[in-house]
């Protein structure tokens, strides 16, 4: 037994608990669906575009947080908000914006994007200035940063879904794929063929930000203060680092990450609705705790928080797979949420 023991730690410290804990959620639900089902490519991909196109980024911005004592519960605000302006954007029906989208439809996608994103860098700002300026907890003031971006965002849809269109370089970020592979589908008596795209742009997109975050996070000043600020506050203040400049910088990248998550999710639905995104900034909390972020800060890893998005995209479909109602959904990832941030409390205290 002891021997069992010690080879499990020996096992947890060269790989991660957080794959090991997906790698079993997918043996159980293939069990649970059947391999042939539920590890097919078609389902594999849809996997990774939920991911890419919801949580898989969200948490990014929401590991930000955390990691600097903090906590965003604007995202999902945020998210709709990018996601209606952009949709606004590409739709316009009069004005300039609508002789783009006939005679220069880049150049309209471009105007939208940018727009998008300096509206998340606008609403992370607010998020960031307010909370440099008072002694104000960050989950109030992003949790009030929230309900003002969805009250824009249902302003701006006017109690209606806006639906894009005729826009096929638009539909090509959320909904495309470098490359694509044939797959014979079985429906009854009848077999077709589809197409099954295994390189979305939407995963690519996701790939290249925690790469780009990981670097920041590893190579960069600003990473050694974010996690030297979740360390200890106090102490690293003392010892010269602009604490107030440092934060306010993660709430604007967070605004910024949940903008680009806000264009590629409304990119997939082809349609912007103000409920588009809302409870992503509490998933994103899930995926970046199950990842190994400490509410305390100054814990974890972008590829870590990577890991927990993906166990939150898998316990998702797989409960749609096995016809688990959306209420009792939530339900069992919070519990999955508590077994493992009590493990890892568990595991830490040992040390």
């Amino acid at each position: 037994m002891n021997e069992l023991k010690s080879g499990v730690r020996r096992l947890t410290r060269v790989v991660p608990m957080t794959l090991l804990l997906l790698a079993g959620m997918v043996i159980v639900f293939s069990a649970l669906v059947g391999p042939a089902k539920y590890l097919k490519l078609s389902n594999i991909m849809n996997v990774i575009s939920q991911c890419s196109s919801g949580v898989g980024i969200v948490a990014l911005a929401s590991f930000l947080a955390i990691c600097s004592t903090g906590v965003d519960l604007s995202l999902g605000g945020i998210v709709s908000l990018a996601g209606m302006v952009t949709a606004r954007i590409l739709t316009a029906e009069t004005g300039t914006l609508a002789g783009l989208r006939t005679s220069a439809p880049g150049l309209l996608l471009a105007i939208a994007i940018l727009a998008s994103l300096a509206v998340g860098a606008l609403m992370g700002s607010l998020n960031g200035v307010i909370l440099s300026r008072t002694n104000i907890p960050s989950f109030i003031i992003t949790l009030g940063n929230f309900k003002i971006c969805e009250t824009l965002s249902r302003v701006l849809a006017g109690g209606s879904t806006v639906r894009i269109s005729n826009m096929p370089q638009f539909e090509f970020i959320g909904g495309g794929s470098l490359m694509s592979v044939s797959q014979t589908v079985q429906q009854g008596a009848r077999t077709s063929t589809r197409m099954i795209g295994i390189l979305p742009v939407s995963a690519l997109v996701m790939v290249l930000l925690y790469l780009l975050f990981s670097i920041i996070m590893k190579r960069t000043r600003f990473g050694t203060y974010v996690y030297a600020i979740g360390g200890n506050y106090e102490a690293t203040e003392m010892s010269g680092v602009n604490t107030t400049k440092t934060r306010f910088t993660v709430f604007l990248l967070g605004g910024v990450i949940a903008a680009v998550t806000g264009i590629i999710l409304t990119s997939r639905l082809t349609a912007a609705s103000a409920a588009n995104g809302l409870g992503l900034e509490f998933d994103g909390i899930a995926a970046a705790v199950v990842g190994g972020a400490a509410m305390t800060g100054g814990r974890s890893t972008p590829w870590r928080t990577l890991i927990g998005a993906l166990i939150i995209s898998v316990l998702r479909n797989g409960f749609s797979m096995v016809g688990m109602a959306n209420s009792l959904q939530m339900i069992a990832i919070g519990a999955v949420l508590i077994i493992v941030v009590a493990v890892d409390v568990a595991k830490n205290r040992r040390r």
